[in-house]
């Protein structure tokens, strides 16, 4: 049975990855190859998002906080320092884990809507702070780093080419890490908390310590995306890093492919990306595509809660990872969430 689940996808992946690394070859258009670059930022972003909103059921809005840390911390020690941002990168994933663990230990002693409401709470203080440390930050004019000649050292390349095969390696990577937390202990933990929590805790296992394991790793994730997102760009602010909007849009590619699933992200950016830059030309408003975030946020919670990787019923219907009995909370063996 499960050979049988797990044939069919990795047909499929074997297929997306090879059209994914020949994408740049066939297109002569800087303006197509800046889209591939942005699915496969939004794509890695909802991976790493789902694995706590996803799988845990901790559905936050404010993961724009770890790609601000990420960009921001590799801007600043290379334009003031001179430091590599390969460097600075782990240097802001230090910062996000830190991060992670303190919004963690305050935020996951709430539910529902409350812990939503904290996470907002945290990343409008990030946002805050980068507007009004303009020493550091610059504020809202942001901060610019000049190109210079290419050098991998210095994460400048000519074309976007580099950028877009670097941010895919990271998403193949990040998949690779998601796919392996959910056959793993952690992954069904987390999925048991989804659940039924009370039901985890009766069990001797402690809620809060496993959702701060997934959600540091989510974040160092996301802050190492900021990092080459952010000299991809080469010019960041408040507003294009770290405002609610980023991190709705980061959500809204999990909620909309799928929630806790490996496909779910990937299927919700390949069909979300493309789509809001269409409509921001046909609307001509760059506020069209958090419209159309908005409505369609809507349409699946209505229409489709399980996403549109539903619509591939390649799985066996309810022959979800997790069944309740009576109190207690069982992981069917067949079951690994990744649809």
């Amino acid at each position: 049975m499960r050979t049988a689940v797990k044939k069919p996808w990795l047909i499929a992946a074997g297929i997306a990855l090879i059209i994914l690394g020949a994408f740049p070859l066939f297109t002569g258009s800087n303006y197509l190859l800046a889209v591939g670059v942005t699915f496969c930022v939004f794509a890695t972003l909802g991976s790493a998002w789902n694995l706590i909103g996803g799988y845990a059921g901790q559905v936050g809005w404010g993961y724009a906080t770890f790609l601000a840390i990420g960009a921001y911390t590799s801007f600043i020690l290379f334009l003031r320092f001179g430091i590599s941002p390969w460097l600075g990168m782990l240097a802001g994933m230090a910062i996000s884990a830190l991060a992670a663990v303190f919004i963690g230990s305050i935020s996951f002693k709430l539910r529902g809507p409350f812990f939503s409401l904290s996470t907002i709470a945290f990343a409008e203080l990030v946002r805050v702070y980068l507007n009004w440390h303009k020493d550091l930050t610059k504020g809202s004019n942001g901060l610019v780093v000049p190109y210079r000649q290419q050098n991998f050292w210095h994460l400048m390349f000519d074309s976007s080419h580099m950028y877009y095969y670097i941010l895919l390696v990271f998403l193949i990577i990040t998949v690779l890490i998601c796919w392996r937390i959910s056959l793993s202990r952690m992954g069904y933990f987390l999925r048991a908390i989804k659940a039924d929590e009370d039901a985890v805790c009766s069990l001797g296992i402690s809620p809060n310590r496993v959702k701060t394991q997934a959600f540091v790793i989510s974040a160092m994730i996301a802050s190492a995306v900021g990092t080459v997102y952010a000299f991809f760009l080469s010019y960041i602010d408040p507003q294009s890093m770290a405002s609610l909007d980023v991190s709705t849009k980061i959500g809204t590619m999990a909620i909309v492919g799928g929630l806790g699933t490996l496909s779910g992200p990937l299927i919700g950016a390949a069909f979300l990306v493309p789509l809001s830059e269409v409509a921001n030309i046909l609307l001509g408003s760059s506020g069209a595509g958090m419209l159309l975030y908005g409505l369609l946020l809507i349409l699946v919670f209505v229409f489709r809660p399980e996403g549109i990787v539903s619509f591939l019923n390649w799985k066996k219907k309810g022959s979800g990872p997790i069944k309740k009995e009576g109190s207690s909370v069982s992981l069917r063996k067949g079951g690994n969430g990744h649809a």
